[in-house]
C-alpha cells in the first residue's frame, strides 16, 4: 500500500514537473520570438549585390563597412574608422574579432572578395549602380583596406553602407544563386527559412555576432501586402509589430494598447514623368508639369487622408536634408493657375494620362493616388491609374519597360544615403533606365558628384533642387512617413529606415 502511495506521489510530481518545464519553455519561446508584419517580400532573396531591399531583413543578416542611422548620421559598422587620404583615396580600418555566422573570421580578405565579386566582369550586379566604379581596392594588412575611386567621391563611405560583406569561402562553395538563398553574414541573425515565395522568412539569432542580441532569438516575418490586413493581424494577436500601417487606424491601435510611432524620413512620394520617349507627349513641356503640381490638393491629402502624419512636398528635398532650398515657391493648390499654364502650353482642352502605381508600401498611398487622379481630372487631365505588384514594379523600374504609360509612382529615396545625389541621378539622363532627362542640368549634377568641399557641394545641391523645381521634374506629393505599431510589452528603441534593428528589441515580462 505504501509502495502504491509512493508511486502515485512520484507520478504526480513528475506530471507537475513536466508541465512546469513545458510551460516555462513555452513562456521563454514566446518572450524570445518576434512576429513582424511587413508589406513587401525580399524579391531578390538575400542577394548582397541586388538593389531592392524588400523584406527589411538584409541588414539583420549582413553588415556593411558603415551604416546610416535614422537621423542620417554615418556610423561605424565593420569599419571602425575611415580617412580620406587624398581626393580619390580612402583608408578603412576594420573592426577586430568579428566572425561570420559560420564562425569564419572577418578581415580585409572578406572586403576584397566582396568588391571583386561586385565588379566581376562575367556577372552584372545591379549594386554597381549604387557604389559606382572604383579604380582599385587594396589590402594593406588584415585590418586595413584602401579604396581608390576613379573620380573624387565625397559619398563613398555612405555608399559602402549599401554593400553587405560576404564570407569568401562560403561564397566560393555555394555560388551566387545558392548564397543569396542561404546567406552567410556577420549580422545578429541567420536565415532559417524563406517560406512560400519568400513570404514568411524566419530569422534565428547568430551565435557570437558582434551585434549582440538583447532578447529576440527568433524573428518570424510575415509578408502581408494589404495594410488593413496587417492591422487586423495585429489586433487579432498574430503579430507583435506591424510596419507601414494606415494612418486612419492609429487611434484604434492605441485604444487596444499598441504603441504607435510615426517615422519621418527624407524620402518623397511622387509621380515620375516619362519624357524619354519618341512621341510628343504633353509631359515634355515644363508648363504642363508645373500645372499638374498646382492641380493636386496636397494639403487635403495630408490632413484628410494621412491625418497629419506627414508633410506636403514641393521640391525634391526635405527640410532636414542637405540641398533643401528654402527660397523656392510652394506648389500650393491652385487649379486656376494650373488651367492657365495648360492653356499657355497649348493644352486648354486637357489630355489623358496613364500612370502605373504601386499601393501598400506607404500609409494610405492608394488613397493618395486616387485623390491625385481626381484632382487632375478636375482640370480635364483624365488620369488612369494602373495598379501594379511590387515585383513587377521593381522589374519595370530597373529595365525601363513602362509600355504605353506616361509615368509611375516613385520615391525620391534620399534616405538611402541621406543625400539627394542618388535621386538626382535617377531623375536624370544618367540613370541606367532613364525616364526623365534634361541635358542642361547634367553639368551641375556631375559637379556635385565629385565636389569634396562640403560647403561648395551643399550650394550645388541647392542649385540643382531649384532647377528641378523650376522644371516641375516630377509631381511631388508628400514626404514619406512610416507608421509602425507594436505591443506595449515590447521595447523597441530606434529604428533603421532600411529595416528594424531586431537585436535591440526586448519583450517585457508581466
Amino acid at each position: 500500500m505504501l509502495k502504491i502511495k509512493l508511486n502515485l506521489i512520484f507520478y504526480t510530481l513528475s506530471y507537475y514537473l513536466i508541465f512546469f518545464l513545458y510551460y516555462s519553455v513555452s513562456i521563454a519561446d514566446t518572450l524570445s520570438t518576434l512576429r513582424v508584419g511587413h508589406p513587401t517580400p525580399a524579391v531578390s532573396s538575400a542577394d548582397p549585390f541586388a538593389r531592392d531591399e524588400g523584406g527589411g531583413l538584409r541588414f539583420a543578416i549582413y553588415d556593411a563597412l558603415t551604416w546610416i542611422d535614422s537621423d542620417g548620421q554615418l556610423k561605424p559598422a565593420l569599419a571602425k574608422s575611415w580617412t580620406n587620404i587624398s581626393p580619390k583615396a580612402w583608408r578603412f580600418e576594420l573592426r577586430e574579432n568579428v566572425k561570420f555566422s559560420n564562425q569564419v573570421k572577418f578581415n580585409s580578405d572578406s572586403v576584397i572578395k566582396t568588391l571583386k565579386e561586385l565588379y566581376n566582369p562575367d556577372v552584372y550586379n545591379p549594386k554597381i549602380i549604387e557604389i559606382g566604379k572604383l579604380a582599385s581596392f587594396t589590402k594593406i594588412n588584415d585590418l586595413i583596406v584602401e579604396i581608390e575611386t576613379i573620380n573624387p567621391d565625397p559619398l563613398l563611405p555612405k555608399k559602402l553602407s549599401l554593400l553587405p560583406i560576404i564570407e569568401p569561402s562560403a561564397w566560393d562553395k555555394l555560388g551566387h544563386n545558392n548564397y543569396k538563398r542561404s546567406p552567410v553574414g556577420t549580422g545578429p541573425y541567420i536565415l532559417s527559412s524563406w517560406g512560400n515565395n519568400n513570404t514568411n522568412p524566419i530569422l534565428t539569432a547568430s551565435q557570437g555576432s558582434w551585434r549582440k542580441v538583447k532578447s529576440i532569438k527568433r524573428v518570424d516575418i510575415k509578408v502581408i501586402p494589404d495594410p488593413a490586413s496587417r492591422v487586423s493581424a495585429l489586433l487579432s494577436g498574430e503579430l507583435d509589430i506591424g510596419v507601414s500601417l494606415p494612418s486612419d487606424d492609429i487611434e484604434n491601435l492605441k485604444i487596444n494598447n499598441f504603441i504607435v510611432k510615426t517615422q519621418p524620413s527624407p524620402n518623397i512620394l511622387s509621380i515620375g514623368f516619362r519624357t524619354v520617349r519618341s512621341d510628343q507627349s504633353p509631359l515634355k513641356n515644363s508648363k504642363v508639369r508645373n500645372a499638374l503640381n498646382y492641380a493636386v490638393d496636397k494639403k487635403s491629402i495630408v490632413e484628410l487622408i494621412l491625418n497629419n502624419t506627414t508633410r506636403v512636398a514641393h521640391q525634391p528635398a526635405t527640410p532636414n536634408l542637405i540641398g533643401f532650398n528654402s527660397g523656392l515657391d510652394k506648389f500650393n493648390y491652385n487649379p486656376k493657375k494650373a488651367k492657365e499654364l495648360l492653356t499657355q502650353a497649348g493644352y486648354s482642352d486637357g489630355f489623358p494620362l496613364k500612370f502605373y502605381v504601386y499601393g501598400g508600401l506607404l500609409p494610405g498611398d492608394s488613397l493618395v493616388f486616387q485623390k491625385m487622379a481626381q484632382d487632375l481630372s478636375s482640370i480635364n487631365v483624365i488620369t488612369e491609374l494602373r495598379q501594379i505588384t511590387f515585383p513587377d514594379y521593381v522589374r519595370r523600374l530597373f529595365s525601363g519597360d513602362w509600355g504605353d504609360s506616361d509615368g509611375f509612382s516613385i520615391g525620391w529615396m534620399n534616405h538611402v544615403l541621406w543625400d539627394p545625389q542618388r535621386s538626382f541621378e535617377q531623375f536624370s539622363c544618367a540613370y541606367s533606365a532613364p525616364f526623365y532627362c534634361d541635358e542642361e542640368i547634367m553639368p551641375l549634377i556631375n559637379q556635385a558628384k565629385i565636389e569634396m568641399n562640403p560647403n561648395i557641394r551643399e550650394k550645388l545641391l541647392q542649385d540643382i533642387v531649384a532647377e528641378l523645381h523650376k522644371q516641375g521634374a516630377a509631381l511631388w506629393l508628400i514626404e514619406f512617413s512610416r507608421i509602425v505599431a507594436f505591443r506595449d510589452s515590447i521595447s523597441i528603441g530606434k529604428f533603421r529606415l532600411d529595416g528594424t534593428m531586431f537585436e535591440r528589441i526586448q519583450k517585457k515580462t508581466n
